[in-house]
């Protein structure tokens, strides 16, 4: 009996002076490498999920640019315009039948439809004003027409057919409006992709300014691990992963906080001013929330590899 006090005495005075080698292991490995220091940590994190942020909204702009352009120049690229012109009604409805008449005719023409009187005036009334245009004006009957791409592509022949039917018959391609939309598209692709090129260029160059002032504040700390035997690639990979945590800690933010302000911008669209204007609608949907969120991933990878990077390189002329 006295003996077995004895043992269990020496175990608790055993434990007292050495921790359990579980916690003690886990506490270490929990620990990291490399303490905090210069930019790491919580400013690190806040400046990552600014840049996410703004990668978000670069790529929302660039996605919305990219289906707006496509609805817009969708109807351009399958549509054509008749326009009748004429002295009064009765000029203008004879011109109309002649005008259907030569399209049914025509190879190539999927289908002709003649807007109402009341929907061509409503097209007038924002210029001219609610009920001006039908009460000063004879307004000219327009045709909708959906052709297929090989009449497209030869219009001379009708627009020729439907002056010979009804002298005051223009035929409109888009052509021009179509070249505009697309130019403008364009540029607008061309400068959303650009300030995400920008944004990526600012995360290479904050994770390199943190990693540099990392390894100057662990200078002895690094010494001491190649002493050990660790090599550079070791500590690399210890510097990458405690940056890859930090740049997904801010990139979840960012991405957060990008698809609130999303989501609000989009909620303001649908039900404020610019709900019946020119603007294309904006939703965030399933598979656009998954291209928003590779703009993060994007942040997050580029964050640490150039942390990467940068320390093997440091260390290759500093050791």
């Amino acid at each position: 009996m006295k003996m077995h006090e004895t043992d269990q005495d020496a175990q608790a005075d055993h434990e007292a002076r050495d921790p359990a080698p579980r916690q003690r292991f886990f506490r270490n490995r929990g620990a990291p490498l490399l303490p905090e220091a210069g930019a790491a940590g919580a400013p690190l994190t806040a400046v990552i999920a600014v840049m996410s942020f703004l990668a978000v909204l670069a790529m929302a702009s660039l996605l919305m640019v990219n289906r707006a352009a496509s609805e817009w120049t969708s109807a351009l690229r399958s549509e054509i315009t008749v326009q009748i012109k004429g002295a009064d009604e009765a000029e203008i409805a004879a011109g109309v039948s002649a005008a259907l008449r030569v399209l049914e005719d025509t190879e190539g023409v999927i289908e002709a439809t003649q807007r109402g009187r009341e929907e061509t005036a409503a097209l007038l009334e924002p210029w001219l004003g609610e009920g001006n245009a039908q009460a000063f004006l004879n307004i000219p009957a327009i045709i909708e027409v959906k052709a297929a791409p090989e009449l497209r592509s030869n219009l001379d022949l009708l627009r020729n057919r439907l002056a010979a039917a009804a002298p005051g018959a223009t035929l409109d391609d888009h052509a021009r409006w179509h070249n505009r939309l697309s130019s403008a598209a364009r540029s607008g692709q061309a400068m959303a992709f650009g300030v995400f090129l920008l944004v990526m260029g600012a995360a290479c160059a904050i994770s390199i300014f943190a990693a540099r002032a990392g390894l100057a504040a662990n200078h002895e700390i690094v010494s001491v691990l190649h002493l050990v035997g660790a090599t550079d690639d070791f500590i690399a990979t210890e510097v990458q992963r405690r940056f890859f945590i930090l740049g997904l800690r801010g990139a979840l933010i960012g991405l957060a906080a990008a698809l609130l302000a999303l989501g609000l911008v989009g909620v303001a669209m649908r039900t404020g001013v610019a709900a019946d204007s020119f603007l294309p609608a904006f939703s965030l949907g399933g598979f656009m929330i998954l291209w928003l969120a590779a703009a993060p991933v994007a942040t997050c990878l580029v964050t640490a590899l150039t942390a990467r990077l940068t320390v093997l390189k440091t260390l290759s002329r500093q050791y």
